[in-house]
């Protein structure tokens, strides 16, 4: 009995160990595999994004690479790298994206400017796992900021700007209209809210605020300077023909001195003439003297 029972108890305990055994080695089997899944999910996919992008669009590589190398030059200014980038939780990317979103600034001649960006949901994923995308957003902002706008120096108003990014650069869609697009600023601002301004990560100019003016109407504006160029005109007019009545005055009043002397001098020469007896010349001669003394009297 006693035997029986030790064999009982040792063969218990046999299964025992062989149960725990078996179950240390299949934990220790789940944890190496959930070892390499977690190696799987942190393997970097830099470059996956831009990769198929080139692999659909080839023509288009060497542009799209110079915006990569842009974006990363502002990545650099801000001294962050790709490794940076992909050490991020997705919380903090958004918000370190959405920082240097807004720190690319404006050309010189753009002070005026307001921009809405918006990305979507894909966007972000995509932009956190490939940072060539990330760089390619940044290099993409900077190009676009850098333009110049040649009618600053003729009294542009600036202009609103939503600029739209989706999983890829192919997703991209962009467009812009004056800040008196319409002819006022109330109507291009309400275009600019309805076509989804303000709603994303918005970039203002420096003087954003101050043009153009709430009330402004460009009909009326042009109505003021047809008006003031009209009053121009009508100036311009009354000072010609002032002008030349005063002309004719001259004119008439120098005719009326030449008459006059032209009279006395046949006056007096018909009487001296007279008195003498001589014959009196003819008129031809008696002109061709009038004119001689005319021209030494002016």
């Amino acid at each position: 009995m006693i035997n029986t029972l030790v064999g009982y108890t040792m063969n218990q305990t046999f299964l025992t160990a062989s149960r725990t055994t078996q179950t240390d080695k299949t934990r220790m089997s789940d944890d190496s595999f959930s070892e390499k899944t977690e190696g799987v999910k942190s393997k970097s996919e830099r470059g996956s994004v831009m990769a198929d992008y080139y692999a659909r669009k080839p023509q288009y590589k060497s542009k799209q690479v110079e915006r990569v190398n842009g974006g990363y030059s502002v990545l650099a200014t801000m001294g962050v790298t790709a490794d940076d980038l992909e050490k991020m939780s997705f919380d903090e990317f958004k918000m370190f994206m959405t920082g240097a979103i807004q720190s690319i600034p404006h050309d010189v001649s753009r002070p005026y400017d307001e921009e809405t960006v918006t990305i979507s949901k894909e966007g972000w994923e995509n932009m956190k796992k490939d940072p060539d995308y990330a760089a390619w957003v940044l290099g993409y902002l900077k190009e676009d900021r850098s333009v110049r706008n040649p009618l600053t120096a003729m009294g542009d108003k600036g202009c609103y700007c939503i600029q739209s990014f989706g999983a890829s650069p192919s997703d991209y869609h962009g467009h812009s209209f004056s800040k008196i697009y319409g002819g006022t600023a109330s109507g291009a601002r309400l275009m600019y809210n309805s076509s989804g301004g303000g709603n994303g990560i918005v970039t203002n100019a420096p003087q954003a605020h101050m043009q153009p003016p709430k009330d402004y109407d460009l009909w009326e504006e042009r109505r003021k300077v047809r008006k003031k160029r009209l009053k121009e005109l009508m100036e311009d007019e009354m000072q010609a023909k002032y002008e030349y009545h005063r002309r004719m005055m001259d004119y008439y009043n120098s005719q009326a001195v030449a008459n006059a002397e032209m009279f006395r001098y046949r006056a007096g020469f018909t009487n001296a003439a007279a008195m003498s007896g001589e014959a009196m010349p003819s008129m031809p001669t008696a002109f061709f003297d009038a004119e001689m003394l005319l021209s030494e009297l002016m």
